[in-house]
């Protein structure tokens, strides 16, 4: 036992080999400290530059949206289809189609819900289908009815209670006879009507279409229409599926288009006067009268050219401006789909009119020389928002426009948006594969037949915005003026 207290008492010295151990973690240990010392001072001289190379490669760029939208979803072309459609109609059938555009126009608007591309041959065919059954004019004295029998209705609820208020017999019959002069008036006011409406339906065997069934049963009406106006049926399969036109009328639509926007157009006069009447005018125009600008300015009378009508024909939808404006401040794309028959300069030309900025467009060169120009005068004349434009050249699917365009320079920080005006198209996209890297959705405000939307929404599945969600989908806050003037 005191031998092993005198070991543990006793101070431990260490070997050769030891020591020769414990000098080298003591070298090793202050290696390490000088190495941590001059790492220290090494940092704090070149910590700005090191901080300048991670935010170098660290930094990634936020996130952008591109918004392909239609011509039709941007701009309200109804007018324009009308007039466009009334020029088409009379070239492809002459001395069929009386009248101005000015006396189709408002009546055209309210059959617009059944037509869903404003650059299609069905413009044409609907002015000619109006001219057939006199639609025009038989509806605006169907509203003009509706409207007397109105303002009839509530003056006889007025005389009915002053004479229930009548306290002397002179009172009572003084309504009396104002009651048995209307009646009488109203007796003579439908005779009249019913001769106006026999002059109105001359020479028809049948009965003819009124607006309402023009607008529910279009689908079928459009072919048959084509039929017994002895039009040659064209037939063609593709993106659309099976469709079925009249051979031709899409090609003089699209050359009447077309020449409205270079100011080449020139105006057919109405032929469907007397053959008496019509020499006198070619004898006049023989002679030098001043007849060709009198046929030029037909439809208006202020002086406007065939052009300037055309430009005036389109307006930008509600919130439009605001949404072009807010995109470009945000850095964010906004592409214009002129597609399926709307060429690159056409669009151009009518987005530069109504102020907005258009940057170089993709297509033909001639299309790119007229957009360079058009670009040119709007960055001159200032505009607001900026977009890129995307004709018909690049393709008449609007589907598989946004598709090809999205996999050429679609980047990893970009989302893809369409915001379309048919609700065919959006169904085809939604059952294509080709389109499934951006999302589509269908612009409410643009007019649709509910039971249209209601099969869309409820069979396909398309997705419905308004202006509010139109702000929403890029990440901006939708101004208070769009909102509140909705």
């Amino acid at each position: 036992g005191g031998e092993r207290m005198l070991a543990s008492a006793s101070p431990s010295r260490p070997g050769p080999r030891a020591r020769a151990r414990a000098g080298f973690r003591s070298c090793k240990a202050g290696a390490a400290r000088t190495l941590v010392k001059r790492d220290a001072s090494s940092a704090d001289r070149n910590d700005n530059d090191i901080d300048d190379e991670n935010e170098h490669h660290l930094t990634m760029p936020r996130t952008t949206h591109v918004v392909c939208m239609s011509f039709d979803t941007l701009v309200d072309a109804t007018d324009e289809m009308c007039l466009v459609g009334h020029e088409a109609a009379r070239r492809f059938w002459p001395k069929k189609i009386p009248g101005t555009p000015a006396e189709y126009a408002d009546v055209f608007r309210m059959l617009m819900p059944c037509l869903e591309e404003s650059s299609s041959f069905e413009g044409a065919l609907m002015v000619r289908v109006m001219a057939e059954e006199n639609i025009a004019e038989r509806t605006r004295f169907r509203l003009m009815l509706k409207r007397r029998k109105a303002e009839r209705i509530k003056a006889e609820a007025a005389e009915r209670a002053a004479m229930e208020r009548a306290v002397t017999a002179k009172q009572r019959e003084r309504f009396e006879l104002e009651a048995t002069r209307r009646a009488a008036e109203l007796a003579a006011r439908r005779e009249e009507y019913k001769r106006e409406m026999d002059r109105m339906t001359a020479g028809r065997t049948t009965r003819p279409l009124n607006l309402r069934e023009v607008v529910a049963a279009w689908d079928e009406i459009k072919l048959h229409a084509s039929m017994k106006f002895g039009c040659d049926l064209q037939t063609d399969v593709g993106w659309e599926g099976l469709t079925v036109q009249p051979a031709g009328l899409q090609r003089v639509v699209n050359e009447v288009r077309e020449a409205f926007g270079a100011g080449t157009v020139t105006l057919s006069r109405d032929d469907t006067g007397d053959d008496e009447e019509e020499e006198e005018l070619e004898e006049l125009e023989r002679i030098g009268d001043g007849m060709e600008e009198a046929r030029d300015d037909e439809a208006d009378d202020d002086g406007s050219t065939p052009k300037q009508r055309w430009l005036a024909s389109h307006r930008l939808h509600h919130g439009a401006a605001e949404f072009l404006e807010a995109c470009a401040n945000e850095g964010h794309e906004v592409l214009v789909l002129g597609g399926p028959y709307r060429s690159a300069a056409c669009v151009g030309t009518v987005l530069t009119h109504l102020g907005v900025r258009v940057d170089q467009t993709e297509g033909s060169d001639d299309a790119g020389t007229r957009a360079e120009t058009t670009n040119a005068e709007t960055n001159a004349d200032g505009g607001f928002g900026r977009v890129r434009v995307v004709g018909a050249e690049e393709g008449t699917a609007r589907g598989l426009v946004v598709g090809a365009v999205m996999r050429e320079r679609e980047m990893p920080w970009q989302r893809w948006h369409l915001i379309d005006s048919s609700l065919s198209e959006l169904e085809r996209v939604s059952r294509s594969e080709l389109t499934v890297g951006f999302k589509a959705r269908y612009a409410a405000w643009v007019p649709a037949l509910h039971k249209d939307k209601v099969r869309a929404e409820h069979a396909v599945g398309v997705e419905f915005i308004d202006q509010d969600g139109l702000f929403g989908i890029v990440g901006l806050e939708t101004p208070s003026s769009v909102l509140d003037s909705r």
